[in-house]
Order: structure tokens, then sequence, then C-alpha cells
């Protein structure tokens, strides 16, 4: 089997497992998720957060998005800007974000993108969805590599963390050249 099927392979595993899961495990892991993130050293000295609105196949990032706000944290969403993602600053998850293509939330429109520049001398933690992750912090994301593209447009200048649930941590996730390394993942459940 090549990676390609590999990939996909680990895809349609993961998405079985995610649908077999109840609303009560969904938050229960999205608390220890939380939880476990409030606890890390880089979570607790960023200025700025990267993150993301949970579709419903992942984890539910509406508390972290909430507990960052109200941390005082500098909380920035993606929104796929052509074939990469563009970050924009939030301050209020019921009126800074709104469905896009796809249906899926996003940053509404006026809101300021985040520039590589102010990004200098600020702690960034960068969190990330997957499809799966290993534990040697290698990630399978769905496959388009945006979260490729934007490490590699900001370098080591961000802290990146996987979340996820803990049927989604594997033995070894398929990795080409390409793919970009995370620094921590946390699961939950």
């Amino acid at each position: 089997m090549d990676i390609h099927e590999e990939k996909k392979a680990l895809r349609k595993a993961t998405r079985a497992k995610l649908e077999a899961l109840s609303a009560i495990d969904k938050a229960c892991a999205a608390r220890q998720v939380l939880e476990k993130l409030s606890r890390h050293d880089q979570w607790k000295s960023a200025d700025i957060v990267f993150a993301f609105v949970s579709m419903p196949d992942e984890i539910d990032t509406t508390p972290i998005l909430r507990a960052a706000l109200e941390a005082g944290k500098k909380v920035a969403l993606p929104k796929v800007v052509g074939e990469d993602l563009a970050f924009y600053k939030i301050s209020n998850l019921e009126q800074d974000i709104a469905p896009g293509a796809f249906g899926i939330l996003e940053p509404v429109p006026g809101l300021r993108q985040v520039t590589q520049e102010e990004l200098s001398g600020l702690s960034c933690v960068v969190l990330v969805p997957g499809v799966a992750f290993d534990r040697e912090n290698c990630r399978l994301g769905r496959g388009k590599g945006f979260y490729d593209r934007f490490f590699d447009s900001v370098g080591n200048s961000v802290y990146k963390i996987g979340i996820g649930y803990s049927f989604q941590l594997v033995e070894k996730v398929p990795r080409e050249p390409h793919d970009q390394k995370l620094d921590a993942v946390i699961i939950g459940q």
C-alpha cells in the first residue's frame, strides 16, 4: 500500500470512530483537552492563540476559545484564502464568526488579518486539528495541506499543538517530506 492509500485508510478508520462518539464523550474530551492545555507552559505564556472553530467531527474548541478570550489572550481564527490559510483576530465568538464556504464557521468580513510582522516578539501558540497524530508529533490532516503551508510561512515563530480524541493517537502517521511536525499533541478521553 502506498503512502496515499495509507493516509486514505487512516482517514476512513478515524471517521468511523468519530461518528460513533456520543455527545457526552465529545463534551468530556473537550473538557479534558482544555484542562491539559491550561496547564501547558506554552499556553500559559501565549500572547496570541491561533485556533480554529471546530467542525462536528473535530474536538469542540468553543470552551478553549472562550477561555483564551477570558484570559485576555489575542485569538485569531483561520479563513481559507485561495490555497492558503489567513488568520483574523476575533474578540467575540458570537459576533465575529459566521458560516462561510461549505457552511464552515470562519471570521466575518472586516476583521483585521494577523500579519507576519506583528508576530515578532510575541509568544504564539497554534492549535491544530487533525485526523490522526502519533507520539513523534506527526499529524495527518484532511489532505489539502493548508496547515503545512501556513507553518512554512511562519517558520519557527509559533508553537504548534495538535488537539484531538484519544483514538486519534496512533502508532505511526504516514508522512511525506512536506508534512510538518507539531511541537506537542494534547488528547482528550
